[in-house]
């Protein structure tokens, strides 16, 4: 029979590798691989436009933006924020903001991790290369454009 170390072992394993169903709870497991995309960007950009501290995403983003469902991805780089829970509210808030390394990324050409490991929602470890913004839209997307171009409330 296994100690619970060894299965611990073997588990991580798994994950890191094609993943599989857990031996106790029959749970798909995995470590994913993550990068920072065009529709990340474009969210972390509306979100640095709005001139308050903290959104209220739900409520204020454009549809685009809450379709894509890209910006709480984010916060695995450390580049938005969710206001924690409080006692008023049962679950987390959807109020959000850049922080100060978000900006960084924006605008003064910040290196962050390529790809971001995921288990279970949660960040394991960071690729060793590094990405700027502009590295992570696709060709022909204009990033000088957009970041000049003042945001006017419309709905895309």
């Amino acid at each position: 029979m296994k100690t619970l170390r060894e299965a611990k072992k073997e588990w991580i394993g798994v994950i890191k590798g094609e993943g599989g169903n857990c031996p106790c709870c029959e749970r798909w497991g995995k470590i994913y691989s993550r990068s920072i995309n065009n529709n990340m960007i474009k969210s972390l950009m509306w979100l640095n436009s709005v001139n308050t501290e903290w959104v209220d995403v739900p409520n204020k983003a454009p549809k685009w933006l809450l379709r894509s469902n890209q910006l709480p991805t984010l916060r695995w780089w450390g580049l938005v924020e969710r206001a924690t829970k409080t006692e008023m509210l049962k679950n987390y808030s959807g109020t959000w903001k850049v922080t100060e390394k978000g900006t960084a990324f924006l605008h003064f050409g910040l290196n962050v991790p390529k790809l971001a490991f995921t288990y279970n929602g949660e960040v394991v470890g960071f690729s060793d290369e590094t990405v700027v913004a502009s590295d992570c839209m696709k060709d022909g997307f204009d990033y000088a454009q957009v970041m000049n171009t003042e945001y006017t409330g419309a709905e895309a």
